[in-house]
């Protein structure tokens, strides 16, 4: 893909963004939310499909993110770590890789 249209997408990621976030209709509502004593945190993601006009056969739809990926971020407050923990979730601990676990043995028929 090109720079100009890398750009371009740049632009409208950055107008989708700032149209939502000044939009006093989001806003009030993110407000509601808060006077309900919740802290809010939104991430959105867009997938852009992209076909080529100028009469060359594509390929097929090839979504391009409107911004380049990067790691996901989120914060625990203190009401979010006394939830997870009254729910049995440590979010602290370690990850553990996954243990293999082995099929029960089918009861024969001499044992029914």
């Amino acid at each position: 893909m090109d720079e100009k249209i890398k750009q371009l997408l740049q632009e409208l990621g950055t107008a989708i963004n700032e149209s939502i976030s000044s939009s006093e209709d989001v806003n009030r509502h993110i407000q509601r939310i808060r006077d309900e004593g919740y802290d809010l945190y939104v991430v959105l993601d867009a997938t852009i499909g992209l076909n080529k006009q100028d009469g060359e056969e594509a390929a097929g739809e090839v979504p391009v993110p409107a911004t380049p990926p990067r790691e996901v971020q989120f914060r625990i407050n203190v009401n979010d770590l006394a939830l997870l923990r009254g729910l049995g979730i440590d979010p602290t601990r370690k990850v553990r890789s996954a243990r293999r676990i082995e099929p029960l043995a089918q009861p024969s028929e001499e044992t029914l």
